[in-house]
């Protein structure tokens, strides 16, 4: 892996998609969301993460999640934000905890849920319980991020520009 990869990485509702997207807006800083680079090699038509669920199931979705993290992990001078669910992938896993710079998005369920609840992701469709099981038996995984961003005390600008600052990219 080149060693000037990072990860966003975070449960559902953390932000890591409007962290990426504010890198991508201030600096020069390559970023690719892996939920669209899915999107973008699958063949079946569907335009969204959550048509693909609903269509084709998780595991479908896993599988070609994987193949497209394959693709993209080696570009260099790149920030790539992660799906939630990514980290349940061993090999994306062992990946993103091998690499200093990897960076997980923390935050409270009760305010993951807030962001999330209105939302038209297949896992919000379960239920608050359901999903604060989930987001539960992910932490420990989360948590094995080199580094912690807490989004309960940061603004999403403050959390991308300490993303670059530790990065030195910018």
């Amino acid at each position: 892996m080149s060693s000037n990869t990072a990860f966003i990485v975070g449960f559902m509702g953390s932000g890591k998609s409007s962290v990426l997207d504010l890198i991508k807006k201030n600096t020069e800083i390559n970023t690719i969301d892996l939920d669209q680079a899915v999107l973008e090699d699958n063949t079946t038509g569907v335009e969204s993460v959550e048509e693909l669920f609903n269509r084709y199931g998780e595991e479908y979705f896993r599988i070609h999640e994987v193949k497209a993290f394959e693709k993209i992990f080696k570009n260099s001078n790149t920030v790539i934000s992660l799906g939630g669910g990514s980290m349940t992938s061993i090999s994306i896993k062992n990946t993103v905890i091998n690499s200093d710079k990897s960076f997980y998005l923390e935050n409270e369920f009760k305010n993951l849920w807030l962001n999330i609840k209105e939302s038209n992701r297949p896992l919000v469709a379960t239920g608050e319980d359901n999903v604060k099981k989930i987001y539960q038996d992910r932490l420990d995984i989360y948590k094995q991020c080199k580094n912690t961003i807490n989004m309960s005390k940061l603004s999403l600008e403050e959390a991308s520009e300490a993303i670059v600052y530790q990065l030195g990219w910018g």
